[in-house]
């Protein structure tokens, strides 16, 4: 009688951040100097994004107000934890997956980003440098690779 398949645990294939730490810095500096000013950001962002996607009012349930705050303490959320990357990815992909059932697509991630870009170079002016955009840009190319990628590595893992 041939001997039952071994049960395995599939891991997350390795997702990590991989900024360093003066992107990280830089990353961590942008978001100490808009703290004081959270809401309003938060606001100027979703005011940019649905501006370039309209759909996305749809995407969201809630005053704007309720989304603003929650967008603004995960993004907080997610900076602090730039240094526990192994915690981050799996966190990433659960989201990622929960956003897939929003009908959330790679191009959204993109406008996302875009409109956050956007958002953090109207709320820093000078203080957002190339090289802090740069790290920016990095982190959410990175991010939007760990969100979209989700549903298949979460259905490998089962």
């Amino acid at each position: 009688m041939p001997a039952a398949p071994k049960a395995r645990l599939a891991k997350f294939p390795d997702a990590g951040l991989a900024l360093t730490a003066n992107q990280k810095r830089l990353i961590r500096e942008s978001i100490v100097k808009l703290e004081p000013a959270f809401d309003l950001v938060g606001q100027l962002f979703f005011c940019k994004l649905y501006r370039l996607d309209p759909s996305f009012r749809d995407r969201f349930s809630g005053p704007p107000e309720v989304q603003s705050r929650k967008f603004m303490a995960g993004l907080k959320l997610g900076i602090l934890s730039l240094n526990h990357e192994e915690g981050l990815a799996p966190t990433l992909k659960l989201l990622g997956v929960r956003h897939r059932q929003f009908g959330i697509k790679v191009r959204h991630y993109r406008m996302m980003a875009k409109a956050l870009i956007w958002t953090l170079e109207r709320s820093l002016e000078k203080r957002f440098t190339r090289e802090t955009k740069e790290a920016w840009s990095a982190l959410l190319t990175q991010i939007t690779r760990i969100l979209s990628g989700s549903d298949a590595a979460l259905l490998r893992s089962v």
